[in-house]
């Protein structure tokens, strides 16, 4: 029972802090490059150091050919001008609705004078707000009304990225020959939120995993062992993610849940037939799980690893960390279940029983 209780504290304390976030969470751009032979991983970061202060050049290879992943910082102008763009057009909108407010006030008869200031407080900080995005990705000058300034923002927004991309492109071909590309970018503000909600489900998932798991055995001892089990199975592979350089990302994160389903699962299993059966011993019933057990941890095992296989043969990088995390939940699974879960429910049940 003391291993998977070290595989956790060392997880916990030395290795999930040194995870690393993918480009959902983190943000940034991610350039993908499909070449017919290896490329030279400095020559490309001092080509691309005019974009980014950190250029990080991943290269994988595989019979069906060779890629490439180039991930840089997100473009600081490009940033501030994306926050930018939905302060103005929030602001557009309220302006909009108080002069209308103000036009239907006057043809009430009524007095408009303080609606119509407040829609000209608005507008002048509409035009202050999309003057500032501009000057983040633009030097020209510009004409900014407060009808239109969230149009134009956007415009200027598409055109520098354009303009980077094409930069990023051009620097790229100049180190290297690539057969197609492709972009995926992902914003501080969005990167911000997809951390933000991440954290939120993956909290929500275990306290209602609890939830159900206490009214289903209405006892603490055993609520807590298959609670434990979910969050060591969590816990570990974060830790074996981090030593081998798997980042957290939108996909390992719902394949970590999908994990916490599958421990939950084996551990309610051993669970029911340890603690609700009669026949046989608690030992003889513990051992007839295990193997059922066993079972879906090879299938797992066996369907997620296939996974990995040929999404790694194939260069889809999304797949093969899906496949690599979910075969390594399914031994971490094997270990905290089998080397925890059931020496404590034996031990309780036999402590209950000699009570």
């Amino acid at each position: 029972m003391i291993i998977p209780v070290i595989l956790i504290a060392a997880s916990i304390l030395f290795f999930i802090p040194h995870l690393q976030k993918g480009i959902d969470l983190k943000g940034g751009l991610l350039v993908t490059l499909q070449t017919d032979a290896p490329v030279d991983a400095a020559a490309v970061k001092a080509a691309l150091a005019q974009y980014s202060r950190n250029v990080e050049v991943r290269q994988f290879q595989s019979p069906a050919g060779n890629g490439v992943e180039v991930e840089l910082e997100n473009d600081a102008g490009l940033d501030a001008a994306e926050e930018k763009i939905g302060l103005v057009a929030g602001l557009e909108r309220e302006a909009q609705q108080a002069r209308l407010e103000a036009q239907y006030a006057k043809e009430r008869g009524d007095d408009a004078t303080a609606l119509e200031g407040k829609a000209d407080s608005l507008e002048k900080r509409t035009v202050e707000e999309a003057n500032a995005g501009l000057a983040a990705v633009s030097s020209a000058k510009r004409a900014v009304k407060a009808d239109g300034a969230t149009q134009l923002l956007q415009q200027e927004f598409e055109s520098r990225k354009a303009g980077l991309r094409a930069g990023i492109l051009a620097a790229l071909k100049k180190t290297t020959k690539f057969n197609s590309h492709s972009f995926r970018e992902v914003g501080s503000s969005l990167s911000r939120i997809f951390l933000a909600k991440t954290q939120e489900i993956v909290l929500y998932s275990f306290i209602l995993s609890a939830i159900v798991v206490l009214l289903v055995f209405r006892s603490l001892a055993p609520s807590v062992a298959v609670v434990f089990g979910a969050l060591g199975d969590v816990a570990i592979t974060a830790g074996v993610m981090a030593a081998v350089g798997i980042p957290l990302s939108l996909p390992t994160i719902a394949t970590l849940l999908m994990l916490i389903g599958f421990s939950l699962d084996t551990d309610i299993m051993l669970t029911m037939r340890v603690y609700r059966r009669r026949e046989g011993s608690r030992e003889q019933r513990a051992f007839d799980a295990l193997k059922t057990g066993s079972l879906m941890n090879l299938t797992t095992i066996g369907a997620f690893g296939a996974l990995l296989v040929i999404a790694t043969w194939l260069q889809i990088p999304t797949y093969s960390q899906i496949g690599a995390v979910a075969v390594i939940g399914g031994f971490v699974d094997f270990i905290v279940t089998w080397g925890f879960n059931a020496g404590f429910v034996l031990w309780r049940l036999e402590k209950e029983e000699n009570a």
